[in-house]
């Protein structure tokens, strides 16, 4: 495992934008004013439009309201809600100054990765090749001795890594969920219904994909019953139960089994891959803090 392998923030530096949409500084390339009539606007222009205006009322509101946002979180609000600025607009000023949007690697957070709960899965994608994914080893959480506000921690802080481009913020992410080994002893109804709330709107990232494999006998009947009820209707049309592993691969790109880990059979330590998961983000963000200074 390489440090390479995560993604490097490209949404940091207002000053020096690039027109590649696929690595962008801070503003969005979207973000450049286009002068046109827009009645006779092609469908794809309408839709740069609606994106130009939305990004350009949400910088204003920033403005007029003297808060300090950055570009990145002005993206992914927009971004979340389809670039409809009656909805982003609240979702951002009720939640951009969320802790969660903005956690760093402090020691607490190093603690609850080592416990290889939740981690990014580098360079594997959907099938599609458009969503990454992160991966959930369920029944290693336990909630009677385990903090669930730091599990949701843990899953922000990817979640926000997972969300530094213009194309992550479009793509959104998918998450492998594995039961295997899970009993009661890994959730409550209140710790669940926390947890599901937080998959959903903690944080403005696209969750596209929800792969949940190796679940007991009566995960299902309890899944009908409690977890969908926390759900929006929505959501849950995102939420696969595989009756079988090898089903994992419908929904993965080709030779997905070289990048899954030893937990569910395959070759990837896991231990590896946050360690050098933490690392990495351990030298990204002291390098902003110089930078800051």
């Amino acid at each position: 495992m390489t440090k390479s392998m995560f993604s490097k923030p490209l949404f940091l530096k207002p000053q020096k934008r690039q027109r590649d949409a696929k690595a962008i500084e801070e503003p969005s390339a979207l973000t450049t004013p286009i002068r046109h009539s827009y009645s006779s606007l092609t469908p794809i222009d309408r839709q740069t439009k609606k994106e130009e205006d939305c990004l350009r009322k949400l910088r204003e509101e920033c403005r007029l309201a003297n808060i300090s946002v950055s570009d990145n979180i002005i993206f992914r609000f927009a971004c979340y809600y389809d670039f409809n600025f009656e909805k982003a607009r609240p979702a951002m000023v009720e939640k951009f100054n969320d802790p969660h949007l903005h956690y760093k690697m402090d020691d607490e957070l190093l603690d609850q990765f080592q416990n290889l709960v939740i981690f990014p899965l580098p360079r594997l994608r959907t099938r599609n090749m458009k969503h990454e994914v992160l991966y959930f080893h369920a029944s290693r959480h336990f909630t009677a001795t385990m903090d669930t506000q730091l599990l949701i921690r843990n899953m922000t802080y990817i979640f926000n890594d997972m969300s530094l481009t213009e194309d992550q913020c479009r793509n959104g992410v998918a998450m492998i969920v594995d039961l295997n080994h899970w009993t009661f002893k890994n959730f409550t109804p209140e710790c669940s219904n926390k947890f599901f709330k937080a998959l959903q709107h903690q944080v403005p990232t696209k969750v596209e994909a929800v792969l949940v494999m190796n679940g007991p006998r009566w995960f299902p009947k309890v899944y009908r019953h409690l977890f969908k009820k926390m759900l929006s209707k929505q959501f849950a049309k995102k939420v696969h139960i595989l009756k079988k592993p090898q089903q994992l691969q419908n929904h993965l790109m080709d030779g997905c089994e070289k990048y899954l880990p030893v937990e569910m059979g395959y070759s990837v330590d896991s231990t590896e891959i946050v360690e050098d998961f933490v690392d990495w983000k351990r030298h990204t963000e002291s390098k902003l803090i110089v930078n800051e200074k």
